[in-house]
């Protein structure tokens, strides 16, 4: 038998039953995800608007892409983008500690004898069919067939080893310092990324065992286990965020500080669970999949359940680990753009979306203070916040357009046209302003990434510029905010002086160029006359912005 573990066939066994599992739960996630497609975002986007809504969307995202991994990853670029607050990201990753749990849930229901004609019928729609939804179902229903597949290798190979009195030792170990099984679940889910995986794997390892008669091997020795997997899948999460935002930072943290406590009570009442869980079994005459099955889903539930109350002292502990820098977090809420509205009432969904564009005009005036801020002291941090307003303009963008689109399935009165051609054009030339000033902060970045610096002349017509557009991109909102022209003409006065500013100081540019004033290889002088030019057009994306108030 001892030989047996070390001939080649043995290993390849081995080896291609973990392979195919593994392929398997990589292949009906893609397919779910495919089959969900873009609509996982807005289905997040929609249902977090309450705490029970938000971990039963965790729950459903995690179940369809099958990674708890995958949904805390878009959680975080949700948070990042400002769509959704951290608290309501929280909710939907303890969701998806639950969701994940179903895995374990569809192995435990044991359809092996099924695998092979499932996979036949995926494997037909992904050959005979053309529809790009048909054949994400044959890719989900070909995965979800060689899981058991996969399965049934690794159990047919880990008998031999299952009767060695050395894995015998090895399980009674495990079973007498169950601090041990919580090490080992937590650094082998963290070597494969995926809880699921290793989940997986155990009840292979547990069934076989059981089977087998390894008398040590029981809920006692295998619970532990669970509580590490949940504990290590917190891993890509982390190397996730090392190099990504705050939030991203403060998402994965939660998902660490959640899990830790979760593994810590369970710890302390583990003996009571485990002798419960395994009189449930004997009871029910439950199988040994199900069994793992059924402590991971109770396990996270009573986590969940036990930590609801006190998610918001958990954000308040994690807001003091990861302290926010003043203006750091743009978060909006762009639930007014209901879409039912337009129907019901087009001149008030007009109204609502002339108030988002302002909000959105206020963070473009935001963008330039930072911009200034960032030329004056360079510090990085006003860069970075430049380039997050910049996406949350785009989101705004993306998001009144589509609201606004609706208007064209109702008649408008000629007012309501005026007021929407007004409202669609300020907020592209709102999104254009926020281009420009992402595209400075690149030109600033270059030079000072090159450790150089521009010439006095050179920051004095840049700040005198940026000055002038601040203050005609903080005035033409509030024109715009008021829908009154009254104070449109010192608009067109700054967009005059402004124009004067700009030709000087590309003659005053060419002149110190050419009497080698500057450094023409410099990356300061190379990229002036683009920052300058840049500036130029905010100020003429103003003058747009008031053309034609008074609607």
């Amino acid at each position: 038998m001892f030989n047996e573990i070390f001939d080649l066939s043995w290993w390849g066994q081995v080896i291609a039953g973990v392979a195919v599992f593994l392929i398997g739960i990589d292949n009906m996630g893609d397919g779910l995800k495919k089959i969900a497609g873009s609509k996982l975002k807005d289905l997040i986007d929609k249902f977090t608007s309450s705490s029970i809504k938000g971990i039963l969307v965790g729950i459903v995202i995690t179940v369809l892409i099958q990674s708890s991994s995958a949904t805390t990853t878009l959680v975080i670029g949700l948070i990042s983008a400002g769509i959704m607050t951290l608290k309501q990201g929280f909710r939907v990753i303890m969701g998806a500690n639950i969701g994940t749990t179903i895995t374990a849930f569809l192995i435990g229901l044991n359809l092996a004898p099924f695998a092979p004609f499932i996979m036949l019928v995926g494997v037909l729609l992904l050959l005979f069919m053309s529809k790009a939804k048909a054949k994400a179902a044959g890719q989900t229903l070909f995965g979800f067939g060689i899981i058991f597949f996969g399965l049934t290798l690794m159990e047919g190979s880990l008998k031999p080893i299952a009767a060695l009195p050395e894995f015998s030792n090895l399980i009674s170990g495990l079973s007498n310092n169950p601090f041990l099984g919580l090490i080992v679940g937590t650094l082998a889910t963290a070597a494969i990324q995926s809880s699921s995986a290793f989940i997986g794997v155990l009840q292979a390892i547990y069934s076989t065992s059981v089977e087998v008669g390894v008398a040590d091997f029981t809920l006692k020795t295998v619970i532990p286990l669970l509580i590490g997997s949940n504990l290590g899948t917190t891993i890509t999460g982390i190397l996730a965020a090392l190099s990504g935002k705050p939030d991203a930072k403060r998402a994965a943290t939660f998902h660490v500080i959640f899990n830790l406590i979760g593994a810590i009570l369970f710890m302390i009442i583990l003996v009571p669970y485990s002798n419960l869980m395994i009189y449930i079994s004997e009871a029910l005459n439950i199988s040994a999949k199900m069994q793992i099955a059924y402590s991971h889903i109770i396990f996270n539930l009573i986590t969940t359940i036990a930590l609801f109350p006190l998610v918001k002292y958990i954000v308040i502990l994690i807001e003091k680990m990861i302290p926010r820098k003043p203006g750091e977090s743009i978060i909006v809420d762009l639930s007014s753009l209901n879409h039912n509205i337009t129907d019901i009432s087009p001149m008030t969904a007009l109204e609502i979306a002339r108030k988002e564009t302002v909000t959105m005009g206020k963070y473009a005036v935001q963008s330039i203070e930072n911009l200034i801020m960032y030329l004056d002291t360079k510090n990085k941090d006003h860069k970075e916040l430049v380039f997050s307003i910049e996406e949350t303009i785009d989101l705004y963008n993306e998001k009144l357009t589509n609201f606004l689109q609706q208007m064209e399935k109702v008649k408008l009165r000629d007012n309501d046209v005026k007021m929407y051609t007004v409202v669609l054009k300020a907020f592209r030339d709102i999104e254009r302003i926020s281009d420009h000033c992402e595209n400075i902060a690149e030109f600033i970045r270059d030079c000072y990434e090159e450790n150089q610096e521009f010439s006095n002349e050179a920051y004095k017509d840049i700040r005198k510029l940026l000055n002038l557009a601040l203050t005609m991109t903080r005035e033409s909102i509030s024109i715009f905010e008021k829908n009154s022209k009254r104070d449109s003409e010192h608009i067109l006065v700054l967009e005059t002086e402004m124009d004067d500013i700009y030709k000087e100081a590309r003659h005053s540019h060419s002149e110190r160029v050419a009497n080698n004033a500057e450094n023409i290889t410099s990356v300061s002088s190379i990229v002036f006359c683009d920052i300058i030019t840049n500036i130029e057009r905010i100020g003429d994306h103003c003058t747009n912005i008031i053309e034609d108030c008074e609607f």
